[in-house]
């Protein structure tokens, strides 16, 4: 009786022991070792993992509140400047997003998933903001969205796609503005509206039309206000005046002959 006693004496400091490990914090103030954080109300977890000097270790686990499903799983490494995430849904489990953090920023490849584990969306990060490559799915895997950013604005080309992967739109951008040609586009590949633009604004002649390719509208931009049909009207008539100018014009120069004679020696 006395050596169970004792068996049980060793388990019981055993287990006391490992209880007082945790949650250590050392004379500087320093949180050393495996820490358990509880929610004081349900007493569910919100986190788990290990300190070392007041730094992140290997994994931690992220628990959603007042539940025993996973939120997040972190994997720290140099201290905690990087961390390598996998976040979960509440009611699946799938994954929801994965990625990298760098100084508690997002940075690299993030890729984004919904509640049945399939891919929304992939994008690029520097110090915390959008940068390079960002994509955009629909739920039949087929691409839908693809632009390109800068310091976590638009900048450059962008595409937009119908499911069956025809064009939608495209365009380009210049510091999250809309800048130069842009066009939207009929399933059928017919431009319904094409133009120009300056920093976030129509400029120049914008043509609009119907799917079987007929033009239903035409607008003229200046100075970031659209011309009156007067106007307008006005203005084309410049410029077809000014098309047959020139072709006159050029209809009108000399046609080149060529010498066949060869130069007397």
């Amino acid at each position: 009786m006395k050596k169970y006693l004792f068996s049980y004496l060793l388990i019981l400091i055993s287990c006391l022991s490992v209880a007082q490990t945790k949650n250590h914090t050392d004379a500087r103030g320093f949180k050393q070792g495996v820490w358990e954080k509880k929610d004081e109300v349900s007493q569910k977890l919100i986190y788990k993992g290990t300190f070392k000097d007041d730094k992140p270790q290997g994994v931690f686990y992220y628990y959603y509140k007042n539940s025993d499903s996973l939120r997040t799983k972190t994997e720290f490494r140099k201290n905690g400047k990087i961390a390598y995430v996998t976040m979960h849904h509440l009611t699946s489990g799938k994954m929801q997003a994965k990625g990298k953090y760098i100084n508690e920023e997002k940075d690299s490849t993030w890729n984004f998933y919904d509640e049945k584990g399939v891919l929304i969306s992939t994008e690029n990060y520097l110090n915390g903001k959008k940068n390079g490559l960002s994509k955009i799915f629909y739920e039949t895997g087929g691409l839908s969205e693809e632009k390109t950013f800068k310091n976590g604005k638009e900048e450059g080309f962008f595409k937009l796609f119908y499911d069956d992967k025809k064009l939608k739109a495209e365009g380009t951008y210049l510091g999250g503005e809309y800048n130069g040609k842009c066009s939207w586009y009929f399933p059928n590949g017919i431009a319904a509206a094409q133009g120009f633009y300056i920093q976030g604004i129509k400029n120049a002649v914008w043509v609009y039309k119907a799917q079987d390719g007929k033009i239903t509208d035409k607008e003229v931009w200046q100075n970031g206000k659209q011309l009156s049909p007067k106007e307008a009207e006005a203005f084309f008539k410049s410029k077809n005046s000014s098309s047959t100018k020139e072709k006159k014009t050029a209809d009108n120069q000399p046609k080149s002959t060529t010498n066949n004679t060869s130069p007397k020696k």
